[in-house]
Parts: structure tokens; C-alpha cells; sequence
């Protein structure tokens, strides 16, 4: 059985936490990050680059600068491992100075051998709850 799952876990937490040094062991030096819609993003120091949020990614992403707010958090609902990948699907938390801002996501990570080589995202906002604007309407 593969310890794929905890390398996961410890890496999400680093990001958490902007944790470079805990994070960047358990990457290959060529990780490939893809947000589906975005530009791939690839290697060690673009990943630093990210989890430090030197071009103020993280404030680019939700139109508002957070300043030194906490950081997103990833709460896991499930991890489902075929192989060499792990997806894992759940909510991210983004704190804002008014509120926060959930978006689901679903990860495929792929790993070669016990580092993580790959990691391919789909985040979508949560459907508006039955009679909220930009709700479905039945």
C-alpha cells in the first residue's frame, strides 16, 4: 500500500501554512501544475514562487487584495487512488476581509514513485442554493 495519500495531506498542509521548505521535498524538480483554464505553470521555483505568492496570485484570483489575510484552506471530502494518481475532491476556503469564498475543486495528482510529479485542478463555484439570484429556476 502507498503512502501517496499522507504525502497529499503534507502538502496541502504546507500550502496552507506557505511552507515552501515542507512542500518542495515532495515534488519532482519538473512538477507540472495545471489549472485547467490557465496557463501550466512548471518546476521547484515556480511552485516556491506560488506558495509564496510573490506576484500576488492568490489576490489576482478573488479580485481583491487580501493583504496578509489568512491563506486558502483545502478541506478534503474524499481521496480515491488508482495507480500512480490520487484524485481528491473537496472545497477550498478563501478568507476575505468581508466573508470568504468557497470553490470546489477536484485534483488528479500523479506521482512518480513517492513524488509528486503532477497536479491537475478544476475548480467550479458552488450552484446558488433554489431561489437565490443566478439560481436555476425549475
Amino acid at each position: 500500500m502507498s503512502n501517496h495519500k499522507d504525502i497529499i495531506r503534507q502538502y496541502l498542509d504546507g500550502v496552507h501554512r506557505a511552507d515552501a521548505e515542507a512542500v518542495l521535498p515532495l515534488v519532482t524538480d519538473d512538477v507540472l501544475m495545471e489549472k485547467k483554464g490557465q496557463p501550466a505553470l512548471r518546476g521547484k521555483d515556480v511552485l516556491r514562487a506560488v506558495i509564496e505568492n510573490k506576484d500576488g496570485a492568490a489576490q489576482k484570483a478573488v479580485g481583491e487584495d487580501v493583504g496578509e489575510a489568512p491563506r486558502p484552506l483545502h478541506k478534503v471530502e474524499r481521496m480515491v487512488e488508482e495507480g500512480d494518481t490520487v484524485a481528491v475532491s473537496g472545497t477550498v476556503v478563501v478568507p476575505l476581509p468581508n466573508g470568504q469564498l468557497e470553490i470546489l475543486f477536484s485534483d488528479f495528482i500523479t506521482f512518480r514513485g513517492d513524488l509528486i510529479s503532477s497536479l491537475e485542478s478544476y475548480m467550479v463555484p458552488p450552484a446558488a442554493p433554489p431561489g437565490a439570484p443566478g439560481a436555476p429556476q425549475g
